[in-house]
C-alpha cells in the first residue's frame, strides 16, 4: 500500500495521530484507491474512489457511486465506515456528516476527517483455529452496557481474527468491548477486554449474513495462553 518505505505504516495499527492518519489517507488519494461501505438495508455496498483529504480543514472527498440509490442511502447516514484494500492491506475508518458537494466541477460527497484509522496487513501471531462446528462462544462486552453473543473461529495472543456476530450490530475501529468472556468446553471462561481493529460483512457459518471483526487483546491475562493451548486440543 505505501508509496515509499518512509510512508509505510506498521502492520496492525490503530492510528489516532492526525499526522499518521494523513500519511495513509494521502497515499489512498494519490492512488485514487477504491473505498467501500456497507449500508444497512442495501444489498450491494457503496463503492467509490477517495479523491481528496484535507487534514487542516478536516474533511475527505469521495466520488459518488454509480448507483444513485447507494448515494442516497449513504447521504442519509450520520456516519459511514469505509474500507479500502490496496495490495495486502486492510484500511478502515469512520467518517461522519456526509454531504453533497461539487469537487473540481464534479459531483462528489464530503465527510468529516476521521479521528481513528485502522491499518491491517498480514497475520503476525500464530493462531489456533477452532475446528468444532459449534465454534467458541463469546459474550462480548459482558462487563459493558450492551453485551451480545458472538462466536470465535480462531484465536491468538495478538487478537481474534474472526469474531462472528449479528449483522444488526455495528462496531467501529477503536471500540473496546469490556469484560468479554471467552468460553471453551472443559476450561474456565477467560475474561478480557477487546479492542476492535476492523469489521466486515460476511456470510456466517450457518449461511446467514453477519459481521466478522478482528480484535486486539488489551492487557491479556495469563490464563489466555492456556485457553489458546486448549483450543488446539479440541
Amino acid at each position: 500500500m505505501p508509496t515509499t518505505e518512509k510512508a509505510a505504516p506498521a502492520a496492525d495499527q490503530l492510528l489516532r495521530s492526525r499526522i499518521e492518519i494523513k500519511r495513509v489517507l494521502d497515499a489512498l488519494v494519490a492512488r485514487n484507491e477504491v473505498v467501500t461501505a456497507e449500508i444497512p438495508g442495501n444489498k450491494d455496498p457503496f463503492s467509490a474512489q477517495i479523491i481528496g483529504a484535507d487534514a487542516q480543514w478536516g474533511f475527505i472527498i469521495v466520488t459518488r457511486a454509480a448507483d444513485e440509490s447507494a448515494n442516497s442511502a449513504l447521504l442519509a447516514r450520520a456516519n459511514v465506515t469505509f474500507v479500502s484494500r490496496p495490495g495486502g492491506w486492510h484500511i478502515e475508518f469512520v467518517a461522519a456528516g456526509p454531504s453533497q458537494v461539487i469537487h473540481k466541477g464534479i459531483p462528489a460527497i464530503c465527510l468529516r476527517y476521521p479521528d481513528i484509522l485502522a491499518v491491517q496487513q498480514r497475520r503476525q501471531h500464530d493462531r489456533r483455529e477452532v475446528t468444532s462446528p459449534a465454534l467458541l462462544r463469546c459474550v462480548a462486552d459482558a462487563g459493558g452496557i450492551m453485551p451480545f453473543e458472538a462466536k470465535i473461529r480462531d484465536i491468538s495472543l495478538g487478537g481474534i481474527s474472526a469474531l462472528f456476530y449479528s449483522a444488526d450490530i455495528a462496531l467501529e475501529p477503536g471500540t473496546v468491548l469490556v469484560g468479554s468472556q471467552i468460553e471453551i468446553p472443559g476450561c474456565a471462561p477467560v475474561t478480557v477486554d477487546l479492542e476492535v481493529r476492523y469489521s466486515e460483512l460476511v456470510t456466517l457459518p450457518d449461511g446467514s449474513r453477519g459481521h466478522s471483526s478482528g480484535f486486539r487483546f488489551i492487557n491479556p491475562p495469563d490464563d489466555l495462553s492456556k485457553l489458546i493451548d486448549a483450543v488446539g486440543k479440541h
